[in-house]
């Protein structure tokens, strides 16, 4: 059959049967190559980004077991017969407003994220001046029993002699 064909019909047979295999060698061959080089290349950027991402989390966790640590160091450090409650008490005497108790409620509260207990006191003070609350305050938050105060409340009495109600919320870990 071929040889029935005129030479320029011959060409073009070829010429078709050249771009047909041309065409099937970039379609089957070239392209899935540079497809699977792209997909490789994001792939490789992604990983790195990953990487990336995993020392930053390595570093805040290396920052929380020091923080940790520290907090178990200082915790330790405290006297073993150690209470929120009785710190505070000898607090509020040494300070000279532990006649204007209200209450103290303690309580203990599970902290999960920490894994230790949270000791807790709730007090009330009634017709202290704002000099009194602010040595009190001073005097827990620079102790180095790692005790703050995540709540507090202070509002002025009825009398317009300048006294104050304070409400604090005072914690500490166990």
């Amino acid at each position: 059959m071929l040889k029935k064909l005129h030479p320029r019909e011959k060409f073009i047979l070829l010429l078709g049967v050249t771009g047909l295999a041309v065409i099937l060698l970039l379609y089957w061959g070239l392209f899935p190559l540079l497809d699977r080089r792209e997909r490789s290349e994001r792939q490789a950027l992604a990983r790195e980004k990953e990487l990336r991402e995993m020392l930053v989390y390595q570093n805040e966790h290396k920052q929380i077991q020091m923080k940790s640590r520290m907090t178990a160091a200082k915790i330790a450090k405290r006297p073993a017969d150690f209470s929120l409650f009785s710190f505070l008490d000898k607090l509020a005497g040494t300070t000279g407003i532990k006649k204007n108790i209200v209450y103290m409620k303690p309580s203990t509260v599970q902290d999960d994220d920490e894994g230790y207990n949270l000791s807790r006191v709730e007090i009330k003070f009634e017709e202290v001046t704002l000099e009194q609350v602010s040595r009190f305050l001073q005097r827990i938050e620079t102790s180095s029993h790692l005790i703050e105060v995540p709540r507090l409340s202070i509002k002025q009495t009825k009398q317009e002699s300048g006294l104050l109600e304070a409400v604090l919320q005072v914690d500490t870990l166990e």
